[in-house]
């Protein structure tokens, strides 16, 4: 148990002086150097309804000349609401559930996306699942990304959201794209 306890502080250690190291050099060469934190991978359980609103939010959205992909557009619909707003989506979604009585989906699962959130927006989605659990309403993170896909605006009203979010956030190259920019000679120097 010590020598446990004795390694996690050697690490954290090891870690702080390299942090600080980092920023010395910086401060001597002038520059910045930020300390991204790594994404999570979320997975959501997704029904048929689900699966049929992202479709018609990517096909809006492609057909308004933005290159999105699944991913991107729920990873985009979590950074763009609020915190208030999936908490009301998801008490309005779960009152309809209430009022139809029986099981919340009568249909099949119809897939499992994953996608790579920043630590904060899954911080933002755990928030909401905490003052929805404290409101005594059952969810977790799928249930408010379900939530909020299907309150989701029509894709003419959210193309320009999604524009800014995609400057503000670019896609990262994915296959043949990323295998390239991986082995370049500009990037082995």
């Amino acid at each position: 148990m010590e020598d446990s306890a004795h390694c996690q502080r050697k690490r954290v250690e090891c870690t702080v002086g390299f942090r600080i190291a980092a920023l010395s050099v910086a401060q001597t060469y002038g520059f910045v150097v930020t300390v991204d934190q790594a994404p999570v991978k979320v997975s959501f359980t997704f029904y048929p309804a689900d699966a049929v609103a992202l479709n018609r939010c990517m096909v809006g959205l492609r057909r308004a000349g933005l290159p999105v992909r699944g991913g991107t557009v729920l990873r985009a619909l979590i950074h763009l609401t609020s915190a208030e707003e999936m908490f009301a989506h998801a008490v309005l979604l779960a009152k309809a559930y209430e009022k139809q009585g029986g099981p919340r989906e009568a249909d099949y699962v119809a897939g499992h996306p994953t996608v790579d959130l920043p630590p904060d927006l899954v911080k933002k989605l755990d928030g909401v699942v905490t003052e929805l659990a404290a409101k005594e309403i059952p969810a977790n993170r799928a249930f408010v990304v379900r939530a909020l896909l299907r309150a989701a605006p029509e894709a003419a009203e959210l193309a320009p959201a999604i524009k800014r979010y995609l400057a503000d956030f670019p896609p990262r190259p994915r296959g043949w794209a990323a295998r390239k920019a991986r082995s370049s000679p500009a990037r082995r120097r």
